[in-house]
């Protein structure tokens, strides 16, 4: 009796832990959603999940930005970043081979507080494309003692020698 219990309890385990393998689904295999915007290289392919290691990356880099820290930023961007600001229409290549264009945007601020909702890595199908989505709200402590707070959604896009090549802003005040 003691032997059927033992051989039933180890088929039920190699059992459980065959099933588990075979249900196994890297992140790899799975596309979801699609581009749209006709005219791009991305159009109609499909999105992955990213490498934590890219929420990392974008997570510190905003944290530079949190703590008035543009040296930090500087080390961690290509020589030109593509800026989508939420505030001002339009694209600009920002030079970023000096902190005088972070400086300047700063320069009217105390303190940034954020709050973060998600960062979210995302890949392109059939691409090294890699994108990282993130959803916060900040609160910005002017130097005239009053305060500007806006939720903002941004999409800040990394080279292959994980640099910061791009940065999408869009934003709506939080009241």
């Amino acid at each position: 009796m003691k032997k059927t219990i033992y051989l039933f309890f180890l088929s039920f385990i190699i059992l459980c832990c065959e099933s588990q393998s075979n249900n196994d689904v890297s992140n790899e295999d799975i596309i979801f959603g699609e581009w749209l915007r006709k005219g791009n290289s991305w159009t109609g392919n499909g999105f992955m999940a990213g490498d934590k290691k890219d929420s990392d990356i974008v997570k510190k880099f905003m944290d530079a930005y949190e703590n008035m820290d543009p040296d930090l930023m500087v080390k961690m961007t290509a020589d030109t970043v593509k800026f989508h600001p939420a505030d001002i229409a339009g694209t600009f290549d920002v030079d970023m081979t000096n902190t005088n264009f972070i400086v300047e945007r700063q320069s009217g601020w105390d303190s940034i507080s954020r709050n973060y909702v998600y960062i979210m890595p995302l890949k392109m199908e059939d691409s090294k494309d890699r994108v990282v989505t993130t959803v916060f709200s900040e609160t910005r402590y002017k130097k005239d003692g009053s305060t500007d707070s806006n939720n903002f959604y941004e999409r800040i896009y990394l080279n292959e020698k994980d640099k910061v090549t791009r940065v999408v802003q869009f934003s709506r005040p939080t009241k």
